[in-house]
């Protein structure tokens, strides 16, 4: 039976009138070694439609060396979405900003990858209980934890040791990356089976996760324009969302409420409705691509 480690759900009263708050349940999906790995389950009741919903499973980002599970997905939960936000072990943490060896570095990407597919497939086997559509769970991430979600899609379209986890004709209903790409050994990209609609929210200037590709000795960094082509050529679904000029500030500026209507209409259109769109968008910000709106410069 599984552990729930804590549950809030908080009734407030405004001007006489009562209205629900999301929900934050916490489990504890896997015990690795001393590492306790959890997520938080966060919806919103007053959103819940009847029958089943649908679900996105988020990776926060920093490196494989910083960061933790938490944020607010209001954006998510206010149109009837589930949001799983999830630990993972940080293979780099010792490391923090100083490079690491490439079999160091194999060693994190790999740890990360099996943690997040362990915890997609504990939700996986309790989408009964909780009222979700296992055909519309989505991933998303963010530097570090778009590149590990997208990954993980990676090695389900190819069959590959991660991909045991989940039924054999399971695959992810959408992707959403923030400043996300897919960082391999590999010379190319093959794509046996076609993957999910993407939406990919990146900068021109990123130097950390290239806008279209990076060939190193041991890594190759395919960026979204890379991937989008291949995209096209298989008639995948997805959407492009450029800033020009803008650096590593997308893996998180997006969801820090300026990009909420092109997330929503995401997953309503591609997820939801499962249009076959192919769409991009570009954006010039004059006023400076690294800033957030109110931000000081």
């Amino acid at each position: 039976m599984r552990n729930i480690i804590s549950l809030a759900l908080c009734l407030s009263l405004t001007a006489g009138m009562a209205f629900a708050q999301p929900v934050k349940e916490t489990y504890q999906y896997a015990l690795k070694g001393t590492d306790t790995l959890r997520l938080d389950r966060l919806y919103n009741p007053e959103k819940m439609v009847e029958g089943k919903t649908p679900a996105m499973v988020y990776m926060f980002g920093g490196g494989f060396a910083f960061g933790s599970r938490g944020g607010r997905f209001d954006y998510l939960t206010d149109i009837g979405v589930q949001v799983f936000s999830i630990d993972y072990r940080l293979g780099l943490k010792e490391y923090g900003y100083r490079p690491s060896p490439p079999e160091v570095r194999q060693k994190a990407t790999d740890m990360a990858l099996d943690d997040l597919t362990d915890a997609m497939a504990y939700v996986l086997v309790h989408a009964e209980e909780w009222g979700i559509d296992p055909q519309k769970i989505m991933l998303s991430g963010s530097s570090a934890g778009g590149l590990t979600t997208l990954r993980a899609i990676y090695d389900i379209c190819n069959s590959g040791p991660f991909s045991v986890k989940f039924p054999n004709d399971w695959m992810p209903a959408g992707y959403i990356g923030y400043a996300g790409g897919l960082s391999l050994t590999d010379k190319d990209l093959t794509w046996p089976k076609k993957p999910c609609p993407m939406l990919f929210f990146h900068g021109t200037a990123d130097t950390s996760v290239p806008y279209e590709i990076r060939r190193g000795d041991y890594w190759v960094y395919f960026g979204p324009l890379y991937i989008t082509r291949q995209l096209h050529e298989m008639e995948v679904p997805f959407w492009l969302y450029t800033e020009i000029g803008a650096d590593h500030v997308m893996s998180y500026k997006p969801f820090s409420g300026y990009n909420t209507h092109e997330i929503q209409t995401f997953v309503q259109k591609f997820v939801v409705e499962g249009l076959q769109l192919e769409m991009k968008t570009e954006e010039l910000n004059h006023a400076g691509p690294s800033l957030l709106p109110g931000a000081n410069r």
